[in-house]
């Protein structure tokens, strides 16, 4: 592949180092992968924390805009009948509301109130300081690399088109 990394002539000369190296980011990789699946699968099953489903249903309503009841659980993947429970305790918090749908669309649709964008950013901030402590020990340019590297992986795992 014209370009690629290991075309470079100092990935050529059989760097056993470099090779060791690789191998170890794959297999890390693999773990966070495995990591993922298992995230998703607790998902599934509802067993986020009550936290983490807020958080999840606010940032789909702020990212997607006009969802009813059903589409929202699809999208965040919970059981409707969970979904529906969850959106009643977040409308007498004052954080969604349940509102008519455009022209020609009937039912009603699931927004955020101005109150419910205040508690997304309290919880952005939540999950950020989360990060920010879970990664305190690495350098700022360790962290622009490892974004790098993951950047580069995506493209592993989901080819270009």
């Amino acid at each position: 592949m014209s370009g690629d990394v290991l075309d470079r002539p100092e990935c050529r000369a059989g760097d056993e180092h470099r090779e060791a190296s690789v191998e170890t980011l794959r297999y890390a990789f693999n773990g966070f992968l495995a990591a993922v699946r298992a995230d998703r699968a607790a998902r599934s099953a509802g067993s986020d924390s009550p936290q983490v489903q807020r958080h999840r249903v606010l940032v789909t309503l702020a990212d997607e805009l006009d969802l009813d009841t059903a589409t929202l659980a699809g999208v965040v993947g919970l059981p409707l009948a969970h979904m529906s429970a969850l959106l009643e305790v977040l409308g007498r918090e004052g954080l969604v509301e349940a509102v008519r749908a455009g022209r020609g669309r009937g039912g009603t649709v699931i927004r955020l109130t101005p109150s419910g964008l205040r508690a997304l950013d309290e919880l952005d901030t939540v999950f950020r300081k989360h990060w920010e402590a879970a990664l305190a020990d690495l350098p700022a340019d360790d962290l622009r690399t490892a974004a790098r590297v993951i950047s580069r992986l995506t493209g592993v795992i989901v080819p270009a088109r």
